[in-house]
């Protein structure tokens, strides 16, 4: 039954990109009541003021207190949302953290990885990845929820699937490309207009945060041990990612047999589209739609995998799994369709 409720929402950190994003879909939402956003940086301005084409007319809070909601979006830097998740818990808020905070197996893989001491390191046995296609009934009883990182939600759609049936060998390799709204709002070099246009490049080919949190949701899918190969790279656009996976056809396997898998699957879910042929990230801009398609090459199953990386890949993969938690329609709020061109 779908629950008829409205709930009371806090987005911290509401105006970063994420959180801009969080604003947007739940002040839309049908079940939601907006009642608190949370910035330092535009503390005491009205939302509408401080972010462009906004018309929530809320004054933005400072601090990180989001007052009685039963609902708290978390779009902060990383530690930041651990430190306070236990508080927000304890008042009665289901918190939805948006950062890596909770992504990973426990607090010493954190620690290796983001090179802090988590703060709350007892929370994350509480804690629930949030990718709604794998997780969806342990979803259901969460109120600590960590939603995927853009990178391994794309790459981890277009990989469980083969993964799990055993039809295709465990090796992974994952090629990734992303615009620079994934980069955050806060200027970087990285992403200066002069550095980033007209120029593609790869980085944390070493060695990737996101590769770890892949692997520790690739590895308890497969009977064999998972060996992966990530690289990400900026392309110069602001939103979209795309992911193009190589995985190794299993002896005597059927070709078919796996594409069928992803065909039944996009089926099956409200935000997943198979595509007959690669799909472009334009096809996917501005929706909660991970776009799908599977193609044969030799011994090889490429799968390419598109995504809108602040919707699908952060603030309404959040948003679904709410729904998804409070028992609203899972599409609630959320958009099946992109403009085009």
């Amino acid at each position: 039954m779908v629950a008829t409720q409205r709930l009371r929402a806090a987005v911290a950190g509401s105006t970063g990109y994420i959180g801009m994003q969080c604003v947007t879909l739940l002040a839309a939402h049908p079940n939601v009541d907006l009642v608190t956003v949370l910035g330092h940086s535009t503390a005491g301005r009205r939302y509408s003021e401080a972010v462009p084409g906004s018309d929530v007319d809320i004054v933005v809070g400072d601090g990180l207190d989001p007052g009685d909601v039963d609902v708290v979006f978390a779009a902060l830097p990383h530690t930041v949302a651990a430190g306070q998740a236990q508080a927000w818990l304890d008042a009665g808020s289901v918190v939805v953290d948006m950062s890596a905070d909770f992504r990973l197996a426990d607090a010493a893989e954190y620690q290796r990885w983001y090179g802090v001491t988590h703060p709350a390191p007892q929370l994350f046995e509480r804690a629930v990845y949030g990718l709604v296609e794998m997780e969806r009934d342990r979803l259901r009883g969460s109120d600590l929820i960590a939603a995927p990182g853009c990178y391994p939600t794309a790459a981890l759609i277009a990989t469980l699937p083969a993964l799990r049936s055993g039809l295709v060998e465990p090796r992974v390799i994952v090629d990734a490309k992303s615009g620079v709204s994934g980069a955050g709002r806060s200027p970087s070099l990285s992403v200066h207009f002069a550095e980033a246009n007209e120029s593609v490049r790869a980085y944390g080919v070493a060695g990737h945060r996101h590769r770890a949190e892949m692997l520790s949701r690739m590895r308890p899918t497969s009977a064999a041990d998972v060996s992966l190969t990530f690289v990400p790279h900026l392309v110069p656009m602001t939103r979209g990612l795309l992911a193009t996976v190589y995985l190794r056809i299993g002896d005597g396997v059927d070709a078919e047999a796996v594409i069928a898998l992803y065909r039944d699957l996009c089926c099956t879910e409200p935000f997943l589209r198979y595509d007959e042929s690669p799909p472009p990230t334009k096809s996917v801009l501005g929706s909660n739609v991970a776009a799908l398609n599977c193609t044969v090459q030799g011994d090889t199953l490429v799968v390419t995998a598109a995504i809108d990386n602040l919707v699908k890949g952060a603030a309404g993969q959040g948003i679904q799994a709410m729904n998804v938690r409070f028992g609203f329609a899972e599409t609630a709020g959320l958009a099946t369709a992109s403009a085009w061109p």
